[in-house]
């Protein structure tokens, strides 16, 4: 095969690549705009999910199960393994040489990077925004403030808001690592990771710590952001590779 016929395979698979990922996005947004309407027209779904699990006299007494408790720190405590172990690999050191099996420094920029943008800046960024009260403030449930669908900006709340739901970006952030994963077992990896990730949310949930919606828009905001990036670091692996690969070498 000639260098032509090399050059003419690698911009097909590379337009075929694109394509595919300028649909996913597509799905992604349809996806954010179809749930946001849905929350938005119905904004009682989330009362009445957050009823089911609140009692007069207790409140929400799941919130003191130690085994949920214990879940929900597992979640808080997983980020920051991953974001340490990626740095860790990221960053050029001579034991990095002799790994039989390198991950590939584009695809740890692009975990870290997620990460940092979506459940970090991003969810920050949305809840001092939005400004909307937890179910357990709200007045429907012993507190005081005020209830207000997703996305409405309110002042209900001053700080660590309930819109989006920071855990649950970062329960999804988890189903990123599948770039990692050997494609003939990234369905499994997908299916497996991604009912652990949704209970990981839904805990919110139960809490009286976060809305349905909170949980629900905050996963379609983390998949649209998802691809975006993954589009970038994808397309330009090449470069940001070599640029690793580069400092490894002069270690």
């Amino acid at each position: 095969m000639s260098v032509t016929d090399l050059d003419n395979v690698q911009n097909a698979i590379s337009k075929t690549a694109k394509g595919k990922a300028c649909h996913l996005l597509s799905q992604a947004l349809l996806l954010l705009g179809f749930v946001s309407l849905i929350f938005a027209a119905m904004p009682e779904l989330d009362l009445i999910v957050s009823r089911f699990f609140w009692q007069p006299r207790t409140g929400f007494d799941f919130k003191e199960n130690g085994l949920l408790i214990a879940f929900r720190d597992t979640n808080r405590f997983l980020p920051w393994v991953v974001i340490g172990i990626a740095t860790a690999l990221l960053i050029p050191n001579a034991f990095l040489r002799n790994l039989k099996y390198p991950l590939a420094p584009h695809k740890l920029l692009f975990v870290l990077t997620f990460f940092a943008a979506g459940p970090g800046l991003g969810v920050h960024l949305i809840k001092m925004l939005v400004g909307r009260a937890r179910p357990r403030a709200l007045e429907e449930f012993g507190g005081n403030a005020l209830f207000t669908p997703p996305w409405e900006l309110t002042d209900q709340c001053a700080r660590n808001c309930s819109f989006i739901s920071g855990e649950a970006a970062s329960a999804f952030a988890l189903l990123t690592l599948v770039v990692f994963i050997n494609p003939r077992y990234r369905i499994l990896y997908l299916v497996a990771v991604g009912i652990v990730a949704a209970a990981f949310s839904f805990n919110r949930v139960i809490f009286g710590g976060h809305f349905l919606s909170d949980v629900v828009i905050a996963w379609n905001l983390m998949f649209v952001l998802a691809v975006l990036l993954w589009r970038s670091f994808s397309r330009n692996a090449p470069q940001i590779d070599a640029i690793f690969t580069k400092e490894i070498r002069r270690r």
